[in-house]
């Protein structure tokens, strides 16, 4: 009630992250290239709403907040980027960010997956970037069948649906070429 009486309506995940640009993180999110179906699950990894065993343990539903496949903490950070197989898919996401940024892989951090504050130079490569990483957590998040081969046809599939648009040149260009 208190914090009602004083005004104070700011966001949890705001308080959680003070210093993130988050103009920017939900610009991103809004003006993304993407399908609603995707935004929804971003905006979802992105307000930290997903049940990893971190928030579940917090809120005393889990046991532990420890992975069920390794023994570090479930984080979402963890459950995207750190444990097999989304790690795997993860790392070969980066080889392709990385050819589309024309950079080395390490200047890609796993935070862009659940904080996209980076604004990139050109346009259409900023999309293209937004359009891959969007999928990437859509896809860990939705699919239960995890491999490498499975999310790389996804993403194929998902490209050619993208290429038939009238729009996409302007959009994208050709920088989904590389998936």
């Amino acid at each position: 009630m208190e914090r009602a009486a004083t005004g104070n309506r700011e966001m949890r995940i705001v308080k959680q992250w003070p210093h993130n640009d988050w103009d920017r993180v939900w610009r991103t999110l809004h003006t993304a290239w993407i399908t609603d179906t995707l935004k929804s699950t971003w905006y979802n990894v992105i307000h930290d709403l997903i049940p990893t065993k971190e928030r579940l343990a917090a809120i005393r539903l889990a046991a532990s907040n420890q992975c069920d496949r390794c023994v570090k903490a479930d984080t979402l950070i963890h459950h995207l980027t750190g444990c097999t197989p989304s790690a795997d898919i993860w790392k070969w996401t980066r080889s392709r960010l990385a050819a589309i940024l024309r950079t080395d892989q390490q200047c890609i951090p796993n935070e862009w997956t659940t904080r996209p504050q980076f604004h990139l130079w050109i346009l259409q490569r900023h999309n293209a970037t937004v359009w891959t990483i969007a999928h990437l957590v859509w896809y860990i998040t939705n699919e239960h069948r995890l491999s490498l081969t499975d999310y790389i046809d996804f993403l194929r599939r998902a490209r050619w649906k993208a290429y038939k648009m009238p729009r996409r040149m302007r959009i994208v260009g050709n920088y989904l070429e590389t998936l």
